[in-house]
């Protein structure tokens, strides 16, 4: 069975790996809607960013780190840090449970923890690279026309945003009042639910 056929149909292939399908099974039970289906098309844009670049990369890396990469978010997994940071916690942790190599969960955690940088930094993995761009994508447009038209419209039928301005302007807003000195506060400071308002996206 393939993990999912809606982004394979128009060629974004998915890793179909068991850490991949627990990764996915977790975020859709513990997370709201809105944020699952954020989580997937910024894996969606990563490889239509990879595809524009020519970047090569880790399909299970990446995409465990876009599934996991607002995980921070949900109160249950909000140890009182920076969410990027929490969620990258939970995400080394979640890959060692289930056995997989320390350096592969390192990575994991690597991808998560820097995804809200302006800038990655020098010699950053390509799996580093493209979450930092594609969840810009999805919150504010960045890069949106490097994503393909059909698959663009393709992605949003099959993982629609439900409301996602809304509900992550005021997810952020809260990270933003409870953790003034995280990145997300300095990102709200400095004109991010402007910027999310103003994405070339209906809701």
């Amino acid at each position: 069975m393939i993990l999912d056929g809606a982004l394979t149909a128009i060629g974004i292939s998915v890793p179909d790996s068991s850490l991949s399908r627990a990764a996915h099974e977790l975020i859709a039970t513990v997370a709201p809607p809105y944020l699952v289906n954020h989580s997937v098309r910024a894996y969606a844009w990563a490889v239509e960013l990879a595809r524009h670049d020519g970047l090569r990369f880790d399909p299970e890396i990446l995409y465990v780190s876009a599934i996991f990469h607002d995980i921070g978010l949900v109160p249950a997994y909000d140890l009182g840090g920076c969410f990027e940071r929490d969620g990258a916690i939970e995400a080394e942790r979640f890959s060692l449970e289930h056995l997989q190599p320390p350096g592969k969960g390192r990575a994991i955690f690597d991808v998560i923890d820097l995804h809200q940088l302006d800038e990655t930094p020098p010699g950053s993995t390509n799996e580093v690279v493209l979450l930092n761009h594609s969840t810009g994508t999805d919150v504010t447009g960045y890069r949106y026309d490097h994503v393909r038209p059909d698959a663009m419209g393709a992605v949003l039928a099959a993982y629609p945003r439900l409301d996602f301005k809304r509900d992550f302007a005021a997810a952020f807003s809260d990270q933003a009042a409870r953790k003034p000195s995280c990145i997300a506060a300095e990102m709200v400071r400095t004109g991010l639910l402007e910027e999310i308002a103003n994405a070339p996206f209906d809701s």
